[in-house]
């Protein structure tokens, strides 16, 4: 759950949410600048479903130490990594291409996004059970490369498709947490215009509180409605994890009327 407490309420965004917000950008992607990397439906399958794990959590959302449901960074990660190995288990369903990007995905929330977010932290300290995700993770991307007849071509296709889809769930955390919100500025790093591109640095900053402005844009049409659906429930400490599934039951579910247009953020 995407938690933002504002003007006295918590505003929620499921992850489900988020990854169909990411398939809308994958479905919108590209232009004479930014390609698509063949074959590119599998990259549109994992945008929509590389939080899948989320998906019951989101239903049986808990409460933190202040009593507000627990922001999705703030996950015991004793909890998160058995549920996205069962996200990723049923990407893998989709097709190997598709669950191997979510395995990637899921690796490189362990990794600063594979160096996307700088170096990869030492695993000498993790703890056991993120080793043993992290080990699982590359034995399932190895077994998958090797279904699609390991290859060069295989390995760069994946680099890239791996970059574009961190930078729709970058771009979709801007909109849906804090980014817009706040009015700054965030950087899509490395974001490859072909497959064997270095990639580069694109930026996101904010137009007014409900659009935010792309450079260099990636899309093909020069206005893209990223819109989602809100639950807003009241801002105060919760007694229990009940308690908060209740609030969230009962809460009315709105639109975040959002949008992404060309340009540097207006001064």
């Amino acid at each position: 759950m995407i938690v933002v407490c504002t003007g006295g309420r918590i505003r929620l965004v499921r992850q489900v949410d988020h990854q169909a917000q990411c398939g809308v950008m994958a479905r919108a992607w590209g232009n004479e600048t930014f390609g698509r990397p063949a074959p590119y439906e599998a990259l549109i399958d994992a945008a929509e479903c590389h939080d899948e794990g989320w998906r019951g959590h989101d239903l049986t959302p808990r409460i933190d130490a202040t009593g507000r449901p627990v922001n999705f960074p703030d996950l015991d990660r004793a909890i998160h990594a058995p549920m996205y190995e069962l996200g990723i288990a049923e990407a893998v369903i989709r097709g190997p291409r598709v669950g191997l990007l979510a395995s990637m995905h899921g690796q490189g929330l362990y990794e600063k996004r594979m160096g996307l977010d700088g170096p990869c932290p030492p695993r000498d300290d993790r703890p056991t059970y993120e080793l043993a995700f992290l080990r699982d993770q590359e034995r399932l991307q190895a077994e998958l490369r090797a279904h699609l007849g390991d290859s060069d071509a295989l390995q760069a296709w994946a680099w890239a498709a791996y970059r574009i889809l961190q930078a729709w769930d970058v771009l979709s955390l801007y909109l849906c947490w804090d980014g817009l919100d706040d009015g700054r500025e965030w950087i899509l790093p490395r974001v490859p215009r072909v497959v064997g591109d270095a990639g580069i640095d694109i930026r996101v900053g904010a137009r007014d509180t409900q659009t935010c402005t792309v450079d260099p844009w990636p899309f093909a049409d020069d206005n893209v409605d990223l819109s989602v659906p809100v639950r807003w429930i009241e801002d105060h400490a919760y007694p229990s994890d009940a308690a908060i599934c209740a609030a969230v039951d009962s809460a009315e579910q709105e639109v975040l009327t959002v949008a992404a247009i060309p340009g540097p953020a207006r001064v």
